[in-house]
């Protein structure tokens, strides 16, 4: 009996130890930033008139960043074609939807959804 009582002591100790809240990162751009790109090589997406821009990284394409503050730099992202690639930097955020939905959806285990608040934009010259 003694027994049984100190084992029922032991995994309720080990649970309460264990369990807990684990903070959910805030999303959108004035969330929490994931990491930041620095001069990522990406390939750009555009629309200039209705100023939204995104891109994809080149090592992961199933991966989508969406601009925070696409207004800002759309007139220099005219300077490129679309699909071409460029540099891009900045902090990035989960997206408020992707985040929702990720627990709930074996889909978005591979497309990820990210916010980007690009800080820099350059020319991607390498073998040109």
């Amino acid at each position: 009996m003694k027994a049984t009582i100190a084992l029922v002591f032991a995994v309720a100790a080990l649970v309460a130890l264990t369990a807990g809240c684990k903070k959910q990162p805030k999303c959108g751009c004035d969330g929490d930033a994931l990491d930041t790109l620095e001069q990522a090589h990406v390939y750009i997406s555009y629309d200039a008139v209705n100023k939204t821009a995104r891109f994809s990284t080149l090592w992961d394409s199933y991966s989508v960043y969406y601009f925070c503050n696409p207004s800002q730099w759309i007139s220099e992202l005219t300077k490129y074609g679309q699909g071409e690639e460029i540099l891009v930097s900045g902090p990035y955020f989960y997206e408020c939807n992707y985040l929702m939905n990720s627990s709930n959806s074996y889909y978005y285990s591979y497309m990820k959804i990210y916010q980007v608040q690009v800080t820099g934009i350059s020319s991607y010259d390498w073998g040109k």
